[in-house]
This record gives structure tokens, C-alpha cells and sequence, in this order.
């Protein structure tokens, strides 16, 4: 059952929100020498911060959807489009990337990190157990915060379909978003049928 856009203007964090996230974040971390990042979205073909190594990851009890609704980087409050989400699902797995970082990196240098992925608080920063390379690491990533506005929720496919198609927004087109995604996915041999059942019912609608 999914949820509609939001009926009200969506309003991003301030700066002052958004260090303190960043600096809570952290904290918490388990290895401030040793930091990584687990991505599932755009930032497996686009990361915003310097990596010196990068490997496939699964994640477990996690669920990979394209479930929350984008008024500013893929969408319009006018024309919304949707973004993935990492959602909390027991017997879930997720397949992604793991981003090994400099150690000498900075709470400045994660800030376009957090003003893209913590525009508003659509996401929680998590740290989470992560499967790498036969060895089990913790890494950070952006868990959907159910409770909030622009949580779309499980949406039939062709709803997603027609709101992907027509969508664009600061950083490009809703369509490019999905299809650039699916295709690092498939080039590092990370599978997910459910992200390629959308982008070919999204191509049907734009042939």
C-alpha cells in the first residue's frame, strides 16, 4: 500500500541540522579510522567523496525499493518523482557497493555527502553490518524514515512507471536516475529483479 506526494511544501533541514547529524553520525562510528559507506543508489555511479577502494556488499535485513518521494534532486513539488530507499525487512537482502575511505577523512570533507543524501531527514544514517569480501564489516548508509512525508511506501509498478518517466529535478531526470543505477548494478554483477521489472515497464511507457 503506498503512500501519495506529499499535500504540503516539503522544507529541507537547515545547515545547523545537518552538522550536527553529520556530527552525531560520527561519533557513533565504530572505527573513525577505518571508514565506509554502503551504497545502494546513485552513489554506487556517482559518489560525492574521495574512496580508495570499492567492493560489492550484502547487506541483510534490508530492502532496496524505489519508495520515496523526490520534490527536489529527481522530481518537482509539481511533477514528483520517486528515489530509492533502503527500508528495514526481515529476510530482505540488499546487494550493493562498499566505499572504503581515506583515513585521514574529515567531517568537512563528508559535508556534500550530507547535503545529498540529508536534504531533508527522508533518511536515518545507519551504521550497519555488511558482507564484503567473506568478512563481515560495518559501514554507514541512509535508511528511509518510514514516518516521514515523502515516504511513498510500496507503490504498484505502474504508478512507479508513470511518475519515473515524466519526472526530472536538480540533478537529472528521474529515468536516468533508475537506468544509470540498474546499469552499475548489472556491470558489477549485482542482480535485482525487481529494479529491472520497473525500468523496462518504465521503457515501455517512453518508447
Amino acid at each position: 500500500m503506498g503512500n501519495p506526494p506529499p499535500s504540503t511544501p516539503v522544507t529541507p533541514i537547515g545547515d545547523d541540522r545537518r552538522k550536527q547529524s553529520l556530527a552525531e553520525t560520527l561519533a557513533a562510528a565504530p572505527d573513525i579510522s577505518r571508514l565506509r559507506i554502503f551504497a545502494y543508489g546513485s552513489l554506487m555511479w556517482s559518489p560525492c567523496f574521495e574512496f580508495i577502494g570499492r567492493s560489492r556488499g550484502t547487506l541483510y535485513g534490508y530492502h532496496r525499493g524505489f519508495s520515496i518521494w523526490s520534490v527536489h534532486a529527481r522530481g518537482s513539488p509539481e511533477n514528483p518523482g520517486l528515489g530509492f530507499a533502503l527500508e528495514e525487512m526481515s529476510d530482505a537482502r540488499c546487494d550493493g557497493m562498499v566505499f572504503s575511505l581515506p583515513k585521514n577523512v574529515s567531517e568537512q570533507d563528508l559535508i556534500p555527502l550530507w547535503e545529498r543524501e540529508m536534504w531533508t531527514e527522508t533518511y536515518t544514517p545507519t551504521w550497519v553490518w555488511v558482507n564484503m569480501e567473506g568478512m563481515k564489516v560495518q559501514a554507514l548508509t541512509f535508511v528511509v524514515s518510514t514516518d516521514h512525508m515523502q515516504y511513498a511506501g510500496n507503490l504498484p509498478l505502474e504508478i512507479k512507471a508513470r511518475y519515473i518517466a515524466r519526472a526530472s529535478g536538480k540533478y537529472g531526470t528521474c529515468y536516468d536516475y533508475l537506468s544509470e543505477t540498474v546499469k552499475v548494478m548489472r556491470d558489477y554483477g549485482v542482480r535485482d529483479p525487481e529494479m529491472e521489472n520497473l525500468l523496462a515497464a518504465v521503457d515501455e511507457l517512453i518508447c
